[in-house]
């Protein structure tokens, strides 16, 4: 069955809808077997490419080139004949709505983009991202990452980027914070609960944590960690939406328990408030990817050996069960409007700057980067590194178990940025104290099943 033309003008309206997503530069062959359009290109040609004299440009648009300045150079230095210009586009909101608009005006669209991992598959399935799934690819690129950020990057059985970084779920601690109310690290989310009604009743000015009324991920990725599976995605059509099923509402209840017994605050992260907040340590905790932990040393500078990092605490009672979610993380994608000629340099470049051993040494050097590649994660030398903002603590040993504890079967929904939005507009209002959270979960769903359908769409609910 031909993928309805539809659904490639759905990604483009929701992307429209939230300044973020994108229009349709391609198309597909199957509702689930998405077209191959870079298919032709194996493995040996991305390595030939290296090797080539032929002068190659590679226009890049990226959002922290702070970051990726360093490895861009030492790239165009070990191979001087692929030039890669880069774009800086701003903030990762910036980024999202000049990407939209070059999409949609098909004109000046880079080769190679950084996005989010939330945000692949509204551009994968639009036909925006070029697929390069090939079994040479697939194996010898395949086995250099993380498996969770590997699994990240497909869509539909389409490989549409390479892992540069990922945000397992951490737990960033005010030490200072806990030992003044005689307060330990919770290991379950059982003692997070206590360990916050203690801590409040003691302070009212305190809170355990704080729940983002800003961004969905955070709420979601304790939905992730319970273990419920709020939709599932078939292809790139078929999506089975279970988000009021029991699952579901025990995690989100237990997160309405949680605001209403001020254990969890509810507050707009990234806020004026957030930041002279969390200065004041009016949060214990702050559950965020690992790569807040960066964040933490450049906007906070005075809470420097102040605080430390744990991972996560347990659904359950029993902490070894523990499973994480995680918050933010990005990959390298090609775009489909690149020159063919160009297309195997820039696979290339993706990988050598997201696995190469000279490149993560770099990163490494800008602070706690936390690469997708396997040899970062699994180098016990990485795992040693101690961090003096936290203390002199190896944190990357931290964020390397939570990486390993991710948990399972969970996706992507190809209607992301509806998905984000709706949750603003319908979810956030009783996101607050002696709301009804999970009373705003059937509207929320029956606003994606109704916004999905329209554009084409296949969705099903369960009973």
């Amino acid at each position: 069955m031909k993928f309805s033309k539809s659904i490639i003008a759905a990604v483009a309206s929701v992307a429209m809808l939230a300044s973020l997503g994108a229009c349709g530069s391609g198309s597909q062959s199957s509702s689930s077997s998405p077209k191959k359009d870079g298919a032709s290109i194996s493995m040996d040609d991305v390595n030939a490419a290296l090797k080539s004299d032929k002068d190659v440009t590679l226009n890049f648009w990226t959002w922290r080139d702070d970051i990726e300045g360093p490895s861009i150079q030492a790239f165009e230095a070990k191979y001087p004949h692929i030039k890669i210009n880069v774009v800086k586009t701003g903030a990762a909101a910036d980024h999202y709505t000049k990407f939209q608009n070059v999409l949609k005006s098909k004109k000046d669209i880079p080769d190679v983009v950084q996005l989010e991992y939330d945000y692949l598959p509204q551009y994968a399935v639009s036909g925006s991202l070029l697929n390069f799934s090939s079994s040479s690819i697939e194996s010898s690129m395949g086995k250099l990452y993380n498996n969770a950020a590997w699994r990240n990057v497909h869509v539909a059985n389409g490989l549409y980027g390479v892992p540069l970084d990922q945000g397992p779920e951490a737990f960033f601690w005010r030490h200072d914070v806990l030992d003044q109310y005689g307060i330990q690290i919770p290991k379950t989310w059982k003692e997070f609960e206590e360990s916050g009604i203690k801590l409040h009743k003691a302070n009212p000015d305190k809170y355990m944590g704080f729940i983002d009324t800003t961004d969905v991920r955070y709420m979601a990725s304790i939905i992730r960690q319970s273990g419920a599976i709020p939709w599932k995605v078939d292809g790139v059509q078929n999506v089975k939406l279970s988000m009021t099923d029991a699952k579901v509402k025990e995690a989100v209840d237990f997160i309405q328990k949680l605001i209403d017994e001020d254990v969890l605050e509810p507050v707009a992260n990234k806020s004026d408030e957030y930041n002279r907040g969390f200065a004041q340590g009016r949060w214990a905790v702050q559950f965020d990817g690992c790569w807040k932990g960066t964040s933490f040393t450049q906007q906070q500078p005075s809470l420097k050996g102040k605080m430390e990092v744990a991972l996560p605490p347990a659904w359950g009672d029993d902490a070894s069960n523990l499973k994480t979610g995680e918050v933010g993380g990005s990959l390298i994608s090609v775009t489909s409007a690149t020159a063919k000629e160009k297309r195997a340099a820039a696979i290339a470049f993706c990988n050598w700057m997201s696995s190469s051993k000279e490149s993560i040494d770099l990163f490494q050097k800008t602070g706690s980067f936390f690469n997708a590649a396997k040899s970062f994660q699994e180098d016990p030398k990485q795992a040693s590194v101690k961090n003096d903002y936290f203390g002199g603590q190896a944190v990357n040993k931290v964020y390397f178990e939570s990486a390993k504890k991710l948990s399972t079967g969970w996706t992507v929904l190809p209607f992301n940025s509806q998905y984000a939005t709706s949750f603003k507009d319908i979810v956030v209002p009783a996101l607050k104290k002696n709301g009804n959270l999970f009373g705003k979960f059937a509207p929320w769903q029956a606003n994606l099943k109704q916004y999905a359908e329209d554009q084409g769409f296949k969705i099903t609910e369960s009973k």
